[in-house]
């Protein structure tokens, strides 16, 4: 078997170590494209036209060391070779990144150990790209979650999934398909003209009579058709663009099918089976937020109480679907790190907060669904609860403290739950804070929330009232008659303050 071309950089300015070098190497017929360079100015301009997998480069040279190189190289692997005996040198530059040091001979022995060097480097070169991109992925998913979880309307929902989708995969266009029994109607798209859109809205497809709906349906997999023109059975419609290339997959609840996410791309061959890959983890999350908001639809629909628990109990099994999703990542993440088990251990841990998020917001819905619930509940419980939620969705460090157990009259409970709800969910949108304090303090005459982070901060009178839900904010605490109070400077973080007086007659 042919082993792949490994492209080298050789920086080194004695033209006898040069010819030294490149003899082994034909000698050797090892697979190295190399290129040569004698001083560091040559080497950086080189490096801004071409990449390479591999630099070797000399320590010293006409133009200064290799650690110059070594801080404006930073992704790829540098083996250093000198010939000088300074320990010192070699932890520096090893410190400095390096990805190994050579001491070179007089009999030059030390390009026999110049291969294993090298194929440990492109080794872990490529693995810390494939954890780098890992956590990205992982990060963008639970960048996702927190979006997705933070609203139950449906059509918000699925543009979340369009906007968030974008960050994963590229493409040009995007459209979600949802089912009405085995036919078929794009619900939300993005990347299309206003008349195409218009058009795909006022579509219906029968997926029976279409082959690649057809196989996803029953298949419940991912579809990549590298060049659509060369499809026979592709479906043109009539004043709409074809894409070139397109990738789509099923968004499932159960075995059940619900719908389809569909990618266009104006570039033949231009999806992936990493990307495919990647659409089926994102589609995980869809569905569970779909379904989630299809079933608040309904819930709002039915004033039946019993219809309501019934519903409550569809919402908490769709919690599995979730921790479903969070599953085939991490075992995605173990196949793929056999080779260093103990790269996995941070991801692991960021999808079990993940998880425990899901199921505190998946409580917080519940509580939506039956309002009385929401007033049965101890105010101390409810905001343990949403403390526990920002904990899952974020890297947030959350403390949250609380004195006192006054009962409260139902719109002072429900408004003081609402407030920190708005409230934390500003800290994770906007204010790019490391940490939060919520506390509640209740004494028989007076009550007082507090939320303070140490985020970026605001100029309150540069930031218009409707911005933030802050107009909401007041008029739901006047409403129930709190006193708020909203404190904040640019880069020293945002205090709310909202105090409920006990009335005499109370």
């Amino acid at each position: 078997m042919n082993q792949p071309t490994i492209v080298l950089l050789f920086v080194e300015d004695d033209p006898d170590d040069q010819r030294v070098f490149t003899h082994y190497v034909d000698a050797a017929q090892l697979p190295y494209l190399c290129v040569l360079e004698a001083s560091l100015s040559a080497a950086l301009d080189r490096l801004q036209k071409y990449a390479f997998d591999v630099i070797l480069s000399d320590y010293k040279l006409p133009d200064g060391t290799v650690l110059e190189l070594l801080s404006k190289q930073p992704t790829t692997p540098i083996i250093v070779i000198t010939r000088s005996r300074d320990i010192e040198t070699a932890i520096a530059v090893m410190k400095a990144g390096a990805a190994d040091y050579l001491l070179q001979d007089e009999e030059n022995s030390y390009l026999e150990h110049l291969p294993d060097s090298i194929a440990n480097a492109v080794r872990q070169s490529v693995n810390q790209r494939v954890a780098a991109d890992q956590r990205a992925l992982i990060e963008m998913l639970r960048d996702t979650a927190a979006a997705l979880n933070s609203t139950l309307e449906l059509d918000e929902i699925l543009k979340r999934l369009l906007e968030n989708v974008k960050r994963i995969i590229p493409h040009d266009a995007a459209s979600i398909m949802l089912l009405e029994g085995m036919h078929a109607r794009i619900v939300q798209a993005v990347g299309w003209q206003p008349d195409e859109a218009a058009i795909l809205s006022s579509v219906v497809l029968n997926i029976a009579e279409i082959d690649h709906l057809n196989l996803m349906y029953h298949t419940r997999k991912f579809c990549i058709i590298p060049d659509v023109s060369a499809l026979g059975s592709w479906v043109d419609i009539p004043q709409v663009r074809a894409p070139r290339s397109y990738l789509a997959a099923p968004i499932c609840v159960g075995k059940q099918v619900i719908g389809f996410l569909h990618l266009d791309s104006l570039t033949p061959n231009h999806f992936t089976v990493t990307h495919a890959e990647r659409l089926s983890a994102f589609v995980n999350q869809a569905a569970t937020a779909i379904e989630n908001a299809q079933l608040y639809q309904k819930a709002q629909e039915l004033a039946a109480l019993e219809e309501r628990q019934r519903l409550a109990r569809d919402l908490h099994d769709s919690v599995t679907q979730t921790l479903f999703a969070a599953s085939v990542v991490s075992t995605a993440i173990i196949r793929r790190w056999k080779e260093d088990p103990a790269s996995i251990g941070a991801e692991l841990r960021e999808l079990r907060d993940l998880t425990q998020g899901a199921l505190a917001e998946m409580r917080t819905l519940l509580l939506e669904l039956r309002p009385n619930a929401l007033l049965e509940a101890d105010l101390n419980d409810l905001l343990r609860q949403l403390t526990e939620t920002v904990k899952g969705r974020s890297k947030l460090h959350v403390v949250y403290e609380s004195e006192g157990s006054t009962r409260l009259p139902s719109t002072v409970h429900v408004a003081f739950f609402r407030l920190a709800q708005e409230s934390l969910n500003n800290v994770l949108k906007h204010s790019r804070a490391q940490h939060v304090k919520l506390r509640l303090v209740r004494t028989p005459s007076r009550v007082e929330l507090t939320v303070q982070d140490d985020g970026r901060g605001f100029e309150p009178t540069a930031v218009a009232g409707d911005r933030m839900g802050i107009r909401i904010m007041h008029e739901r605490a006047r409403e129930a008659g709190i006193q708020l109070t909203l404190t904040s400077k640019p880069n020293e973080g945002t205090r709310l303050s909202a105090v409920w007086q006990v009335k005499e007659s109370q």
